[in-house]
């Protein structure tokens, strides 16, 4: 998915998300690996461990960058959903929102599905990439599981 495509301003945060950060955010993942940081920022609030209702949206761009731009973004995007996984949660009253067709969307229901959904494509980019095969196994892993709180 393109983040260029998403209209960011229409999914609803905190008073501190930002938006107009958003697709910046996902450009400069394609071309630094260093980008996991601002992403996990812009979409959530990595220093609480809180997911904004963008993470969905941002999970479709995410698994669309695993699937297309190997290398550097792709495992830059396995270790965001990675890091996302069991540790952070929801943030407090956005833990629920109103998608853009009046559904119901539950942050965490919505990512385990949507990496659910993509299973089948990050096997095949498994098989072939052996710089992303731990990864994708270890997020295939964690999906299967569902979204299981890690003590630390």
């Amino acid at each position: 998915m393109n983040p260029q495509a998403v209209d960011w301003a229409a999914i609803p945060g905190p008073e501190w998300y930002r938006p107009e950060a958003v697709p910046e955010a996902f450009a400069a993942l394609r071309g630094d690996r260093e980008q996991g940081t601002h992403i996990r920022s812009v979409i959530g609030n990595d220093h609480a461990g809180t997911l904004y209702p963008a993470a969905v949206a941002g999970t479709d761009v995410l698994l669309g960058i695993i699937a297309e731009h190997p290398g550097p973004a792709r495992q830059t995007a396995l270790c965001v959903m990675l890091d996302w996984w069991g540790c952070f949660q929801p943030e407090p009253g956005f833990e629920t929102f109103i998608g853009a067709e009046g559904e119901s969307v539950d942050v965490i229901a919505a990512i385990v599905e949507r990496v659910g959904r993509a299973a089948g494509t990050l096997r095949v980019i498994a098989e072939r990439d052996s710089n992303a095969r731990s990864l994708i196994r270890e997020l295939l892993k964690a999906q299967s599981q569902g979204w299981t709180i890690v003590e630390k």
